[in-house]
C-alpha cells in the first residue's frame, strides 16, 4: 500500500498485511513525525474516513524568502516549484519585516545576514508582534559549508527551525510542511523507546535520478551564488552590474559575523555584557577570519577593516539592545 506522511508529504511503500484491525503507528523516516494508519473498510452506506489522518491544505500556504541575493531567491523558488505554495522574495531586512506585516505569510525563510537588519533581528521583531504569532520562521545559516559546523545553534532567536544552505534542496519543503502542520521536530529515540512508540516503520520511496540531479543542480547554484558574492569581479561579468569587490568583501564580513552570532547567542550576549566578546569567541573568530582571508584579496584586506568593523557594529547594536 502507498502511504503519504500527513506532515511532510513523503510517500511510503508499506506492507498492508502488517496493518491490524486497530491500525499501526508509523514514524516518517524523513521528517520523524509519528502518525497512525488504519485499513480502509468500506461501510455499507457512508463513505469511510481516510486511512491516514488528514493532511494540511497546501494550496494557500504563503512563503516569504528573504536573502540579499536575487539569484539565491530564484534557486530556492526552484526548490519549491513542485509544491503548491505562493512564494514572495525580498532582499533587505527592513523590507522583509514590512512585507511580513503586510502579507501575514505562513512561513518566512530568513537569511541571517540580511542587509539593513540582520535576519535574527527581523526574527525577534516578528516574535515581539502578537499579530504575527502564527508566522513560522526558518533561519538560514549564511555560510555555505557542508563541514564547518558540527553542532546546532544553541538558540534560534525565536525562530521555529533553522536550515543550512546545502540542505535546502532536500529538506526545505518537508520542513515547511512540518511547521505549517504543527508537527514538532522529533529527536532520535533510543531503540527501546521507539519500540514503545511505534509498531513499524516504512522506508520512503527512493528519489529518481532526475530528482537527485535536480537537487544537486540547485545545491550548486546556491554555492556558486555565494562564491560570486565574495570573489572579485572580472571584466566579462561587468554587464551584469554585480557589486564591486569591496561591497562583496563587506557583505562576506557581515555573513561571517551573523553566522557566529546565530551559533553562539549565549556567548555573544555574555561577551558583550562583560567586555569579553573576543576572548569568549576566539575560536569562531579565528575560523571566520581564515574564511575571510581565503575569499578576499590581500589588497582589499590591507586597505580596509570590513571584518573588524562588522564585529564592532554587532557589539554596538547588542549593547543598545541590552541597554548597556
Amino acid at each position: 500500500m502507498l502511504i503519504v506522511c500527513p506532515s511532510c508529504k513523503a510517500k511510503f511503500s508499506f506492507d498492508d498485511t502488517k496493518v491490524g484491525a486497530e491500525g499501526i503507528k508509523l514514524r516518517c523516516s524523513k521528517c520523524r513525525a509519528i502518525f497512525k494508519v488504519t485499513r480502509k473498510i468500506p461501510p455499507p452506506v457512508a463513505a469511510s474516513r481516510p486511512a491516514v489522518s488528514p493532511s494540511v491544505a497546501t494550496a494557500g500556504i504563503k512563503v516569504v524568502i528573504a536573502n540579499e541575493s536575487a539569484a539565491f531567491c530564484t534557486a530556492v523558488k526552484k526548490v519549491l516549484e513542485p509544491e503548491s505554495f505562493t512564494v514572495f522574495t525580498f532582499n533587505d531586512g527592513k523590507e522583509t519585516f514590512d512585507a511580513v506585516e503586510r502579507l501575514r505569510p505562513d512561513v518566512v525563510l530568513l537569511d541571517v545576514a540580511l542587509p539593513s537588519m540582520y535576519g535574527f533581528e527581523v526574527c525577534e521583531k516578528i516574535r515581539n508582534d502578537p499579530a504575527l504569532a502564527a508566522v513560522k520562521i526558518i533561519l538560514i545559516a549564511s555560510v555555505y559549508d557542508k563541514t564547518r559546523y558540527k553542532r546546532s545553534p544553541n538558540s534560534l532567536y525565536g525562530a521555529d527551525d533553522y536550515i543550512e544552505k546545502h540542505h535546502i534542496p532536500d529538506s526545505l519543503s518537508s520542513m515547511i510542511y512540518r511547521l505549517v502542520s504543527g508537527q514538532k521536530p522529533v529527536e532520535a529515540a533510543a531503540p527501546e523507546e521507539v519500540s514503545r512508540q511505534e509498531e513499524g516503520q516504512a522506508a520512503p520511496q527512493q528519489l529518481s535520478s532526475t530528482e537527485i540531479d535536480a537537487q544537486e543542480i540547485v545545491r550548486q547554484e546556491i554555492q556558486e551564488d555565494e562564491e560570486r558574492e565574495t570573489t572579485p569581479q572580472v571584466s566579462y561579468t561587468a554587464p551584469r552590474q554585480l557589486p564591486d569587490a569591496h561591497v562583496k568583501a563587506r557583505r562576506l564580513a557581515r555573513i561571517i559575523v551573523s553566522d557566529i552570532t546565530l551559533y553562539n547567542q549565549t556567548k555573544v550576549e555574555e561577551g558583550v555584557k562583560n567586555n569579553t566578546f573576543y576572548k569568549l569567541l576566539e575560536d569562531d573568530i579565528r575560523e571566520g577570519t581564515a574564511l575571510y582571508e581565503r575569499r578576499v584579496s590581500e589588497s582589499i584586506r590591507n586597505d580596509t577593516s570590513y571584518l573588524e568593523d562588522a564585529f564592532e557594529e554587532l557589539i554596538a547594536r547588542k549593547k543598545q539592545e541590552l541597554r548597556l
